[in-house]
């Protein structure tokens, strides 16, 4: 578990014995486990928008995905180990 800036990242994984050298993980990651918004900082400009926070942190990266600012997001894996 670990919180990035007003948000709570959970993961859960499980190891499943296939042989003896071999073992498969399945692994499940929650990011912003509470679907907190966490908003960019305000506007700065002096106008009909100042000290307004009208986004979200991260937008600027120019697309949707996992960071600070999005939404909650699940992430399944499975990884054979060997």
């Amino acid at each position: 578990m670990r919180r990035d800036s007003a948000t709570l990242i959970f993961s859960v994984l499980k190891n499943i014995p296939i042989t003896e050298r071999f073992r498969a993980q399945f692994r499940v990651e929650f990011f912003n486990l509470f679907n907190r918004v966490n908003l960019a900082p305000p506007s700065g400009t002096i106008g009909g928008g100042f000290g307004q926070s009208s986004d979200t942190a991260g937008d600027f990266y120019g697309s949707p995905g996992i960071g600070p600012g999005e939404p909650f997001n699940m992430q399944l894996a499975l990884k054979i180990l060997f």
